[in-house]
């Protein structure tokens, strides 16, 4: 009788356990599913910057379209998706903040996006301006032109159009102590609005800290970065860069993606429009920007 009770209930308890354990990898595919999904739902960022005090009526707009990180085959959406909103809202120009390369020996798959976006671009006559990120280091020059992308390696560029604007690129490495690139003092003292763009954001700690100053003794008058991904897989209280990331800003200011200002630079981090690793994300999704500059 005893025997019998006892049978019954290991096999009652069984049942629950197997229940518990099936529901528990549903969840577990359904987490899984949904970072992937966040992965594909590639954001549009539209957004009006007003880069320095001047007065908001007596600015003038430029469209700038950019994006970061595509880390080739991490980029889960097409080149024409991507061009296409950068068409349709009338971008004066394109950048793109670094990171096309996704594996350490370049592929083609890692060149194929920006080959393909920069021949759809030209077809409007919207130029792709870029920069080098730290998987990009084993590109060249000439790589960049078989894509036809401008590459500014610590170089500036005006750009075309009535408003006085000029782009600066700060190229990066691979290597743990970045030998930071430097702005040109002609760059500095360019007649106009200077906009900087560099992959790490960490690039404010190689710069003077000017939280004390007037924006007239600034170097450039704002700043377009990349590198960060947002965190990817984003865990409360930053978690992935203060065990995973040595990323300064991102550990010690919290500053991740979006608008920032710091140390006296006023700037914009995206979260990128591909994925460093598995092609996962949660809580922060790729994008890509439409960035209307009030100046």
């Amino acid at each position: 009788m005893h025997c019998f009770l006892y049978a019954d209930t290991i096999i009652l308890l069984r049942i629950p356990v197997l229940e518990i354990f099936l529901v528990l990898v549903a969840l577990g595919i359904l987490f899984i599913a949904f970072m992937v999904l966040s992965a594909v739902l590639v954001k549009v960022d539209i957004r009006d910057i007003y880069p320095t005090n001047k007065n908001r009526k007596d600015t003038r707009e430029i469209k700038i379209g950019f994006f970061s990180d595509s880390h080739g085959i991490g980029c889960l959406r097409s080149s024409k998706w991507i061009a296409r909103h950068f068409i349709e809202k009338h971008c004066d120009v394109v950048l793109f903040g670094g990171d096309c390369v996704h594996h350490r020996n370049i592929h083609i798959s890692d060149t194929r996006l920006l080959t393909e976006l920069s021949a759809l671009l030209k077809e409007k006559n919207i130029d792709l301006i870029a920069v080098r990120g730290n998987h990009d280091w084993k590109l060249e020059k000439p790589d960049y032109e078989k894509m036809g992308v401008l590459l500014l390696d610590d170089a500036w560029q005006e750009l075309p159009g009535s408003m006085k604007i000029a782009v600066c690129g700060i190229k990066d490495s691979e290597r743990a102590n970045r030998p930071w690139g430097k702005i040109p003092s002609a760059f500095s003292s360019f007649d106009g609005f200077r906009l900087v763009l560099v992959h790490n954001p960490d690039y404010t700690y190689e710069l003077p800290d000017r939280s004390n100053s007037n924006e007239e003794d600034l170097p450039f008058d704002y700043m377009l970065c990349g590198h960060l991904h947002g965190g990817q897989v984003h865990l409360p209280g930053n978690l992935e860069f203060r065990i995973f990331r040595e990323d300064r800003i991102a550990r010690e200011e919290g500053i991740l993606a979006g608008e920032f200002r710091f140390r006296g630079y006023k700037g914009f981090i995206s979260k990128g429009v591909g994925c460093g690793f598995l092609p996962i994300r949660l809580f922060a999704r790729p994008e890509i920007h439409i960035l209307k500059f009030h100046i």
